[in-house]
């Protein structure tokens, strides 16, 4: 490349990296918006379970993953466990344990104790209590559950878990914020969904750095076409 056209080429390259490195700044504040979106409901205050749903409502789909605390008592032998489970790349199992919410006689949610890689049933609670976790809607992901007769299911279905249970069940269950001792977290499975134009901004930003980037790397390209057209065209003249 010539001297004089070294210049020129080095500044298109800066501003042609410039902008793409903006674009993708932009895509990037695109995704974390959307990600913080979907996460914000659950870094809310708690509210008792009573001000989102009663036992008798279908699952609010604007509180999926709100925490919620409910206070009352956990059925006794009503413990039961969802299989296919992962925490940390390790195959296990959900605890869960319906609680009543109120009496024992009242119509209980099923909470998520945490995750296992074995059933283990001394790990179960019982008695009164209160607990604090994340409300989710009844799960269906059309698992088949090959084996009724035990206490493992294939997925937290409320048609699934009523089975198991005797008192009737919330069409939510909610996962504890605080695994019980001696088990791990179990991880959320929804969370609220995030809306079509959240961050549409910063995600038009983005496609607009690249097509400034675009720009300029082709007005560089034209620039040097006709300085070298200029070239052949002197260098073809008679002297």
């Amino acid at each position: 490349m010539k001297i004089r056209l070294l210049g020129p080429t080095v500044i298109a390259f800066v501003l042609v990296a410039i902008a793409t490195a903006l674009g993708f700044w932009q895509l990037a504040a695109w995704q974390d918006r959307r990600v913080a979106e979907a996460r914000d409901l659950t870094e809310l205050t708690p509210l008792p379970l009573d001000d989102v749903m009663s036992s008798d409502d279908p699952f609010p789909g604007r509180d999926v993953g709100r925490p919620v605390t409910v206070e009352g008592t956990w059925l006794p032998d009503g413990a039961f466990y969802v299989s296919g489970r992962e925490y940390e790349g390790r195959d296990g199992f959900w605890v869960v344990a319906p609680m009543a919410v109120g009496d024992a006689d009242e119509p209980a949610i099923p909470v998520v104790l945490g995750w296992t890689e074995e059933i283990e049933t001394a790990l179960v609670p019982s008695g009164p209590a209160s607990i604090t976790g994340w409300l989710q809607p009844s799960e269906g992901n059309g698992s088949f559950d090959d084996d009724p007769t035990d206490r493992v299911v294939p997925q937290l279905r409320t048609a699934d878990a009523i089975q198991l249970v005797d008192n009737d069940l919330y069409s939510a269950y909610v996962v504890a914020t605080e695994p019980t001792a001696g088990l791990s977290p179990a991880e959320l499975n929804a969370l609220p969904e995030v809306g079509r134009f959240t961050a549409l901004r910063n995600l038009l930003y983005a496609f607009e750095w690249w097509v400034f980037a675009g720009f300029a790397a082709f007005v560089w390209w034209r620039w040097v076409r006709d300085e070298q057209a200029v070239e052949r065209a002197v260098a073809d003249s008679p002297s």
